[in-house]
Formats: structure tokens, C-alpha cells, sequence
């Protein structure tokens, strides 16, 4: 008579299926927490990449204008360095200091190819100080410095600055 061996039965035990099932939901809980993480800061470099570009638009149109009231078109010497905006529509500014405490939300660009209706909830604030010292001159007379605050939909602030020159 020959004897027949007997083979394990392949399968798993419900020992097995439990542990294989807690070990599984550890995993995918770690994997779940480290992608929503991620997805929630998902939306900054496109807040911070448009930012950047109507800040950049603001002071592109602010460099373009000349530096003080006072200054002939074509440029020349200024007695003083003043802050003082006209208080006029943003269509009439002529210089510089025109721009100081402007707020703008949404933003408001006399022209520009950016489609605006993208910027609806962002806010913007414009600074311009005397700054001629800051840059190395012997007097603030000659510079002043444009600041640009951008607040982005999420509630935080950029900022960027450029100095606009009277020499």
C-alpha cells in the first residue's frame, strides 16, 4: 500500500486576513494625511505665480509715469522730494506720487492684456516714499522707492519694490 502525503491547504487564515488588513489601514492612513497635506498647499505657487505678475503690471505702469509734479516732461532737476498724491481718477495720473495710498480690490489696471476677472480676490496697496539715502545718495532727493502689496485669496501678503530715479 502506498501512502499518500498530505498537502497544507493553500489559503489564508482568518488570523492572517486581520493582520494583513490592520497593516493595510496604517499604510493608506499615512499615505491619505501625507496627499492632503500636499493638495492643500496645492493652490500657493499659483497665488504667488499671479502675485507677481499684477505687482509687476502695478509697477510697470507707475515706473512709466514721470517722478514728481514738479519735474518738466523729459525729466530735469527737482528742488524737492514730496509725497502727494492729486487725489484725482486713476485715468489723470501724470507722476509718481500720484500712486501713493492707492487700494485697489480687485485690482484695476488703466491698460494691460491680463485678464482682470482672474484677480477679482486679490488686493492691492501701493506705497511711494522718499528714498534717495537708501540707495546711497547724499539726499532723498533723488530716488523714491514704490512698494507693492499684493493680498493673495488665502489672506497673506507679497511684496515688491522698485525705486524710480531723478538724476
Amino acid at each position: 500500500m502506498q501512502k499518500q502525503a498530505v498537502t497544507a491547504a493553500l489559503g489564508m487564515t482568518l488570523i492572517e486576513m486581520v493582520i494583513t488588513i490592520a497593516v493595510l489601514g496604517v499604510a493608506m492612513s499615512a499615505l491619505i494625511s501625507a496627499l492632503a497635506s500636499g493638495i492643500s498647499r496645492s493652490a500657493t505657487p499659483l497665488w504667488e505665480g499671479k502675485a507677481l505678475e499684477l505687482s509687476q503690471a502695478y509697477l510697470d505702469e507707475i515706473l512709466a509715469m514721470r517722478f514728481d509734479e514738479a519735474q518738466p516732461v523729459g525729466g530735469g532737476s527737482v528742488s524737492s522730494c514730496s509725497i502727494s498724491s492729486d487725489g484725482q481718477s486713476r485715468s489723470h495720473f501724470n507722476d509718481v506720487d500720484d500712486y501713493h495710498g492707492l487700494t485697489d480690490a480687485p485690482p484695476q489696471l488703466v491698460e494691460t492684456a491680463i485678464d482682470m476677472s482672474e484677480y477679482a480676490a486679490y488686493q492691492v496697496t501701493v506705497n511711494v516714499t522718499c528714498a534717495g539715502t537708501e540707495v546711497g545718495f547724499s539726499s532723498d532727493l533723488y530716488a523714491k522707492r514704490i512698494t507693492v502689496t499684493v493680498t493673495v485669496p488665502g489672506g497673506s501678503a507679497r511684496t515688491l519694490s522698485a525705486y524710480k530715479g531723478n538724476f
